[in-house]
């Protein structure tokens, strides 16, 4: 067994999740590797943590001390579910692994738990982990008018960023990176918060994290094993933290059939979107808000891509396919 106390008096890791440093994670020090699927890979050394911040905190603690709010769950994600007082907005989640959290949302903060002795591999906490700081974040974000996606975002050469959403296996992170060695730049290939700017115009930012990609990818050759690839190390230079918004890409895969696009209703959009992101209404105060603001994004360009062999193994196929979607972007 492996122990991992809270120390007296040790300052917890702080890792400001936004540019703008208004939601911050924190967590004890000893912890954190537990943390290494979730954390997005973020310049955090050079991210202000401003003190009036929506905050995730994590520590050793006793889980059964979290009492489950009433009722049924309204999210289950992985093995973790959660449940809402909505009286005392709110949310308490409760995992397989021990893990337990509460949600203050009109506070926004959250309170996470880790029981004070794990096994040594740590694995089912860990994921555990990975999905109460999605579900969290998700609520935290839906009360300062931001959505959590589960989705990849692009950038085309115009400066429009692309969502990218579908099943496990669609081809969200091979598109993408066909896409990044076209000299396309990249925002994340897995979770993106969409909010307005200043201006009022829809924007994606980015939780970059390690894309899982078929390792016979650089051959044009599916072998169905996956994995790790830093995207900082291998296409340094083409993140970028943020970009307006321009529409949204539903892939899947038919390997024998020829790569296309062709357009996709609002409300076909909508429901893919909220399919992905099982998450975005569980807040029922801030509900109405979300769905006028997935609404809005929705009703930008919005298109399926069947992808097949013949866009895995040629970029250029690929990209004259997007081509006239992209066309105006920007």
């Amino acid at each position: 067994m492996t122990s991992h106390p809270a120390t007296a008096g040790s300052p917890p890791a702080v890792f400001p999740l936004l540019a703008d440093g208004s939601l911050r994670l924190e967590c004890t020090p000893a912890l954190v590797p537990l943390l290494h699927r979730w954390l997005p890979l973020l310049p955090y050394a050079h991210t202000p943590s401003v003190d009036t911040a929506a905050v995730i905190r994590i520590a050793a603690g006793d889980p059964a001390r979290v009492d489950p709010a009433p009722g049924a769950p309204v999210v289950r994600l992985g093995a973790a579910e959660a449940r809402v007082d909505a009286g005392a907005a709110r949310m308490t989640l409760h995992a397989a692994a021990g893990c337990a959290g509460v949600v203050d949302l009109a506070g926004g903060a959250a309170d996470f738990v880790v029981p004070p002795f794990v096994e040594a591999d740590a694995e089912a906490t860990a994921w555990d982990l990975y999905s109460m700081c999605t579900v969290a974040c998700a609520l935290l974000l839906g009360r300062m008018h931001r959505a959590l996606v589960h989705a990849a975002a692009i950038v085309a050469p115009g400066g429009g960023a692309w969502l990218l959403t579908g099943d496990t296996h669609a081809g969200k992170s091979t598109t993408c990176v066909n896409l990044i060695t076209a000299g396309w730049r990249f925002v994340s290939d897995d979770h993106v918060v969409l909010f307005r700017d200043a201006e009022g115009r829809l924007a994606v930012e980015g939780w970059p994290r390690r894309f899982h990609l078929d390792e016979g990818w650089e051959h044009g050759r599916p072998v169905h094993v996956r994995g790790e690839v830093d995207p900082h190390q291998r296409w340094p230079g083409q993140w970028v933290r943020s970009a307006p918004f321009a529409g949204i890409l539903f892939p899947r895969v038919e390997a024998e059939r020829p790569t296309e696009i062709s357009p996709a209703r609002p409300a076909d959009a909508l429901g893919a979107l909220m399919r992905q992101s099982p998450w975005l209404l569980a807040d029922r105060a801030q509900a109405p808000e979300i769905l006028a603001f997935l609404r809005s994004a929705c009703e930008r360009p919005a298109y399926s891509l069947r992808l097949g062999l013949d866009s895995y193994r040629d970029t250029d196929r690929l990209l004259r396919v997007l081509e006239p979607v992209t066309r105006g972007e920007g």
